[in-house]
């Protein structure tokens, strides 16, 4: 009786540790899964293709460090809501942004009699940047994927890049874009 009794006690203690076992390999394997839908990089890696041609929505000065003047485009989706006045952006929008430091024109100066006209120079080191609208992948980004790339093509570095996210939080209201249509 004394040897089925420890026979009963290791067979329990057994399936004991095979169910504990098999509910911590479960909860470390969802949270693995978790963890890989939050590892999301929040930013673009590639430059959109056309962007070029892509409709003007309108150009800035930026003062301070970054004194820049810059184009700002919009495709065909986020042209389509710009005008619409549509809040939030529809997925596939893409918004992007063209910036260069700015100079004199000499011939423009010298035709007006003053120094007043600046053009374009040389890009800045963020030269290129686009947001683009994917809900469910940038979800943790209020929609928005980020980039950046200098005149080169390359992306910017991750730690560069994860700083977009909390200037745009402060225009969470017009869904996270700063330039609004200029008609």
């Amino acid at each position: 009786m004394k040897g089925i009794t420890v026979l009963l006690v290791a067979a329990t203690t057994l399936v004991g540790v095979v169910v504990l076992a098999a509910i911590t390999t479960r909860h470390a394997t969802a949270q693995e899964a978790q963890g890989a839908r939050e590892a999301v990089p929040i930013f673009v890696t590639t430059i959109p293709s056309g962007y070029r041609d892509w409709t003007v929505v309108s150009v800035a000065h930026e003062a301070g460090d970054l004194n820049d003047i810059r184009a700002i485009l919009g495709n065909d989706v986020a042209i389509d809501a710009y005008r619409a006045g549509k809040l939030p952006f529809p997925e596939g929008a893409i918004v992007g942004r063209i910036a260069w430091n700015y100079v004199p024109s000499e011939d423009n100066n010298k035709a007006l009699g003053r120094e007043q006209s600046f053009v374009a120079g040389t890009p800045t080191e963020f030269y290129l940047q686009f947001m683009v609208k994917d809900s469910k992948k940038y979800a943790a980004t209020g929609g928005w994927g980020y980039s950046s790339f200098d005149q080169n093509g390359n992306p910017s570095p991750a730690a560069a890049m994860a700083t977009c996210f909390a200037c745009h939080q402060a225009i969470s209201g017009r869904d996270f874009i700063f330039t609004q249509y200029t008609p």
